[in-house]
């Protein structure tokens, strides 16, 4: 009974991608306009009905792509974290090389700046209304980010090996997380303060595995 409760919970949650050229243009109309509701509405406020009047579709053209109102926040959430891991993995070398506080918060600031410019970004990720199954995506891929990271530091740096460094540099990218929601939900935007607030945290944090200094190998 639980798994069978487990897969209907699946299935009205799923987006299902289109394979057809004819249906990708739709799925990507019908995704353009879930990001342009989230400028003006909350997650949880965007219904099936919003998305089909926005683009004038039947509401049925829509279920065909996504079971519920979740499933297309959920579509929308897989592609702004695609973009987030294209641009991750597309860095092939440390943004500062003089320290890794500086290297850290380098890469930070780029992050933050893909979410400032894009209100429905903070909105659907940064929410405080953000759907479980959302939450979900956001923190998969902050483990796959901390991957990511973890190989540019040991590919970069003599650092010695350190058990633990993936998970390590995951928890920090969710205690930036937290702080960024704090700044989200108070103010709107990621402020300076907060992004500073959340530097802090994450620095002290990361000290207690890498050391002060770390030596770069040649480019």
């Amino acid at each position: 009974m639980i798994a069978s409760s487990n897969l209907a919970r699946a299935d009205k949650i799923t987006p299902r991608w289109p394979v057809r050229a004819d249906s990708r243009a739709r799925f990507q109309t019908l995704v353009s306009a879930v990001g342009r509701l989230l400028t003006q509405y909350g997650p949880s406020e965007i219904t099936i009905q919003m998305i089909a009047e926005a683009v004038q579709m039947p509401s049925a053209t829509v279920y065909h792509f996504f079971p519920s109102a979740e499933a297309a926040l959920v579509a929308q959430a897989q592609i702004y974290i695609s973009e987030f891991e294209t641009m991750a993995g597309r860095e092939t070398q440390l943004l500062d090389r003089t320290s890794w506080q500086r290297s850290w918060r380098a890469g930070a600031q780029r992050g933050r700046e893909v979410f400032v410019a894009d209100a429905a970004r903070m909105r659907l990720l940064l929410g405080a209304d953000v759907p479980a199954d959302v939450q979900n995506v956001d923190a998969e891929f902050n483990i796959r980010l901390g991957r990511i990271i973890a190989a540019q530091f040991e590919r970069e740096t003599y650092l010695a090996p350190t058990p633990g460094l993936a998970e390590a540099f995951t928890h920090a990218v969710e205690i930036s997380d937290t702080f960024w929601r704090l700044s989200f939900r108070r103010t709107g935007t990621i402020t300076d303060y907060y992004f500073d607030e959340g530097m802090r945290a994450v620095i002290a944090y990361l000290s207690t595995y890498l050391p002060e200094q770390l030596e770069y190998r040649p480019l």
